[in-house]
């Protein structure tokens, strides 16, 4: 993910364009409705208060359609770090006649630069009567279909719909366009050793091979049964998430002939597939506190750009330091991904490992505790999580 620039370097930009706009008032303009507004934004936005600020801009520019309050009004939103709503009212800005040349390029820079900072989302569902909502907003779904621009980095999209909620993390890249359904869908897997065995998703049968490879299903709950003759095991209700595989096994049941898993191997295997769980899991806590710590440290920038005792290269430097960190955080995000994957695959091998040796001819003197264990364990696995828990009747 590119980062977001600085703050400061943003600023800097939109300096020159700004020198038109705080100019003194004479002492009639003074009293003008339009210029109380303006000189109280001023106020605002110098003390770091842009949330309050932007409203009394925007009324001065109401009562006044000066452009020089339009670039102001632009300001505070790149201080807010709302580039769309930035660049929209640079746009707004070089719509007048009666800017000088040396504004009109800088506005036109300023607004190619902005450009850099947005990413396309769209959104479709397949729901009728869904809510949507983007970073808790809630968006109209014929125009989330379309497109919306936002800012990128880090965005959640929620679907509700009758007492259900989906929400999904989605990271959007700068300049580019993003598209992505709601609820989504996974894939669940069946597998079973008893011979003869028939898999069942929500009441309806699937064939082995298919259940094997996995059975595409949307995301949400869903009922699995196994089912061989006339035994049946109980449901099991199983969650799957958007782009999630999920793996089911059977437990044997009380009538079927013994199996053994007495070979060591598939639990070393699982053993090293959860440290790699674990590790990705430790990476990902600790990222999330460097985040933090960029996050203070951008606050920190914003309000430094106003601080006149500090120079341009300062605010350079730090800029560049608080780049770097980010992009720290990029690259331990990657490992964290890498170790969950390959701690979800290795832990699954270790699992075939304990089927294939469940299934071997029973052996005299082994111990049916370990064919149990195996048999009843389930594996959830996704992108960056996974879970293995165990079912069955001892």
């Amino acid at each position: 993910m590119r980062p977001i620039p600085t703050i400061s370097v943003l600023l800097v930009l939109l300096t020159p364009l700004l020198q038109s706009v705080a100019r003194p008032a004479s002492a009639a303009e003074a009293a003008k409705p339009w210029r109380i507004a303006y000189d109280h934004c001023l106020k605002l936005s110098n003390q770091g208060d842009y949330s309050g600020a932007l409203p009394e801009c925007e009324r001065a520019y109401v009562l006044n359609p000066d452009p020089g309050i339009l670039a102001y009004i632009a300001q505070i939103h790149t201080a807010l770090l709302h580039p769309v709503q930035a660049r929209d009212t640079l746009n707004r800005y070089l719509q007048s006649d009666k800017l000088a040349e040396d504004d009109r390029k800088t506005a036109e820079t300023q607004v190619r630069y902005l450009e850099t900072l947005i990413s396309t989302l769209s959104v479709t569902t397949r729901v009728e009567g869904a809510e949507l909502r983007i970073d808790d907003q809630v968006m109209e779904p014929n125009v989330l279909a379309r497109g919306v621009q936002l800012t990128a980095g880090a965005h959640r999209v929620t679907l509700q719909s009758k007492g259900a909620t989906f929400s999904r993390f989605i990271v959007l890249r700068a300049g580019e366009r993003t598209q992505i359904e709601l609820p989504g869908s996974g894939t669940i897997l069946l597998s079973c050793s008893v011979p003869q065995v028939r898999f069942f998703i929500d009441d309806q049968e699937v064939n082995a091979d298919q259940a094997a490879r996995g059975i595409p299903q949307v995301a949400g709950s869903h009922g699995v049964t196994f089912r061989a003759g006339t035994t049946a095991w109980p449901p099991q209700q199983v969650t799957v998430n958007s782009d999630e595989r999920v793996a089911v096994a059977c437990a044997l049941p009380p009538s079927a002939p013994a199996r053994t898993a007495t070979n060591p191997r598939g639990y070393w295997v699982m053993g090293v597939g959860l440290a790699l769980g674990g590790a990705a899991l430790a990476t990902g806590i600790y990222n999330s506190s460097e985040y933090n710590r960029w996050e203070t440290a951008n606050d920190s920038l914003r309000k430094d750009s106003l601080t006149p005792d500090l120079t341009l290269a300062e605010q350079v430097r730090r800029a560049q330091e608080n780049n770097q960190l980010m992009e720290d955080i990029q690259t331990r995000r990657k490992v964290a991904i890498g170790l969950g994957i390959a701690g979800g695959l290795v832990t699954a091998g270790g699992v075939a490992l304990l089927f294939a040796d469940s299934a071997q001819p029973a052996r005299n003197g082994s111990s049916s505790w370990l064919r149990k264990i195996a048999g009843g364990l389930t594996l959830n696995g996704a992108m960056t999580s996974g879970e293995i828990s165990w079912r069955g009747a001892w």
